[in-house]
């Protein structure tokens, strides 16, 4: 099926190797972010047999969609949501990959949960809207997972989320914005330009790896601790600011007091050309660790 720029899109479903190779994306070379994951399994499991048998007898509706898009290496792409998640994963076709999943309590709320996708060879935008309460007992259920895939060159020039997860993993060139008000928010083994803000939770930003590339990462949280792994071999400028907690740098050789605390860092890691790396936590602690 072609929309209205000529563009292939499927209706619900893609061919099976496509789909794979998102699978394969979620599972392959991310400890730090299953790591996260376990938590949040955790607490979902545990929560539901907390609450008793009234609980466990409610059915959570789904509805999956899957579009596909050919895009410009460079394509712009937008994505606003509210309750949910945002993972976007690079890739090296100049093909943007939407798998959407939809899920509420009632039909009526499920239907109303809309996911409205413009496209065109060089933008994408994605708009998730929530029907509005009818009265104060109405049904507020429903969220939206999002995992997508992009051009490693892709400009991500806004992603927002409200409430809940937000990722964005493997970028080269290129860059990204994005924003989450409550939650988790990460840049994984991206070396493209970010700019990433939590109001309230936790911020990673993260490399699994090293390569010299000329890119800029702006981390900042309001209420929340910031983390930062990096490799040993890295080669960046790195400046941290906690104003109203602490910074642990994991590259520091001189051992600190147990009374001392440091509330920013700024230093050079190797050459420090090419890359640089701001981080600010405003109300939180900051950590700086090595991946090996």
């Amino acid at each position: 099926m072609q929309n209205v720029e000529g563009m292939t899109k499927p209706e619900t479903t893609t061919d099976c190797a496509i789909w794979s190779f998102v699978i394969r994306l979620l599972c392959r070379h991310s400890s730090f972010v299953l790591r996260h994951s376990a938590t949040t399994l955790f607490v979902t499991t545990i929560i539901p047999l907390c609450s008793g048998s009234t609980a466990s007898a409610v059915e959570v509706l789904e509805e999956t969609v899957e579009q596909q898009y050919d895009v410009d290496a460079d394509a712009s792409l937008r994505v606003t949501n509210v309750d949910g998640s945002i993972r976007v994963y690079a890739a090296g076709a100049p093909r943007i990959l939407i798998q959407a999943i939809k899920k509420a309590y009632t039909r009526e709320r499920l239907q109303g949960i809309v996911v409205d996708v413009k496209a065109a060879r060089n933008s994408v935008a994605i708009t998730t809207s929530f029907p509005p309460r009818k009265n104060a007992l109405s049904d507020r259920s429903g969220t939206v997972d999002y995992i997508i895939v992009v051009p490693q060159t892709a400009r991500i020039t806004e992603l927002s989320l409200t409430n809940g997860e937000l990722l964005v993993e493997g970028l080269r060139g290129g860059g990204a914005t994005a924003h989450l008000v409550n939650g988790w928010i990460a840049g994984h083994n991206c070396f493209a330009d970010l700019n990433l803000t939590v109001e309230t939770g936790r911020l990673d930003v993260a490399f699994d790896w090293w390569e010299n590339r000329n890119f800029s990462i702006k981390a900042a949280s309001t209420r929340g601790n910031l983390r930062a792994l990096l490799p040993s071999d890295a080669s960046v400028s790195l400046n941290a600011t906690a104003l109203e907690g602490r910074v642990a740098n994991g590259f520091e050789t001189r051992k600190a007091s147990p009374r001392d605390t440091v509330h920013s860092v700024s230093t050079v890691l190797g050459n420090g050309t090419g890359a640089a790396i701001s981080l600010e936590a405003r109300r939180g602690n900051i950590r700086i660790e090595k991946t090996y």
